[in-house]
């Protein structure tokens, strides 16, 4: 089949917003992206153009300023403000962070990816004709984030009973929907479960969202007979935090459950941010003139400044078997 297909980048920035609202100013500052996820999301849309085609940004009027402030609106096909009218839906941002992803994937029909900002692809995604739903790859439902279905969080008393339960979780860092009936009926049942379903509830702080996407996007997929797959036969086993199979590194990189480890090593930042300025600008130098134009990047410009030089003295010293 082809493999020229749309893919969307979502950055809703209501969990931000209300994040200050409800702690009264504790967490003051702007609005801005992590400079490993700024360099992440140029490569992703670099990436995805180079193998599949259009790139789109779906985002709110703050996310849109920012793009504007940072020059990286010129790097999408389009920019759309359609997360504005989420404004209006209640899904709570403080407890489905992505919630956005369910709600654009309802604004058109299939086939289209929506990817993470902190995923690039390393190589074409092998699509074939009877695959309905793609995803990154599979996470085991266990462990406290996802329990039992019959033990999540549904105050809204939404039917999950129609729902073949019989995958493990989708993780949806990349999004594929290649079936028009799939997506229809997934974000229904996505919405139908996490629309007013925010109040005080045991278990993980993102159970809720991750069972309104990682589990329902497969197990309406299963009922409605259509072939899901993921891109990485590697599997995350959710109870250990611990991967088990095949490496996705030749396939993609994802920043991930790397972010915990930063935030828990900030002295492990700037090696990693050389690592991903590496690939990048090996894999497109002329990148080089987004990252300068960036202001949220100027404090890194010497880095990139050595990385260009660097990879022109003697080539990536990185980048290992991916190069």
């Amino acid at each position: 089949m082809s493999t020229r297909l749309t893919a969307l980048h979502v950055n809703w920035t209501s969990p931000h917003r209300h994040g200050l609202e409800r702690l009264r100013g504790r967490a003051a500052g702007p609005y801005r992206l992590p400079a490993a996820e700024l360099v992440t999301l140029v490569h992703g849309v670099l990436a995805w153009r180079a193998h599949h085609g259009p790139v789109e940004l779906v985002t709110d009027t703050l996310g849109a300023t920012y793009a504007k402030e940072q020059g990286l609106d010129a790097l999408y096909d389009a920019v759309d403000l359609a997360l504005d009218e989420l404004e209006s839906v209640d899904l709570d941002p403080l407890v489905y962070s992505t919630g956005a992803k369910i709600f654009v994937a309802g604004l058109r029909p299939a086939p289209f990816a929506i990817l993470d900002t902190d995923l690039y692809l390393r190589r074409r995604l092998e699509l074939d004709p009877h695959d309905g739903f793609v995803f990154a790859h599979w996470e085991t439902a266990d462990g406290e984030v996802y329990p039992p279905v019959e033990r999540v969080p549904n105050l809204v008393g939404a039917d999950l009973s129609r729902w073949v339960f019989d995958t493990p979780a989708a993780n949806m860092a990349i999004s594929v929907f290649l079936d028009e009936q799939h997506r229809s009926a997934y974000v229904d049942a996505a919405l139908a479960y996490a629309t007013g379903n925010s109040g005080p509830a045991d278990g993980h702080p993102a159970g809720r969202a991750v069972f309104a996407e990682q589990r329902l996007a497969p197990a309406v997929a299963r009922t409605l007979g259509v072939d899901v797959r993921p891109v990485s036969e590697r599997t995350w086993l959710t109870a250990t935090r611990t991967w088990d199979g095949p490496d996705h590194a030749p396939l993609f990189h994802h920043t991930w459950t790397l972010k915990d480890d930063l935030r828990k090593f900030p002295e492990l930042q700037p090696a990693y941010l050389r690592f991903l300025l590496e690939e990048l600008l090996w894999r497109f130098p002329a990148a080089v003139d987004v990252l300068t134009r960036t202001p949220d990047l100027a404090e890194h410009a010497d880095l990139v400044a050595h990385t260009v030089a660097d990879l022109a003295a003697h080539g990536p010293s990185t980048l290992g078997t991916l190069r």
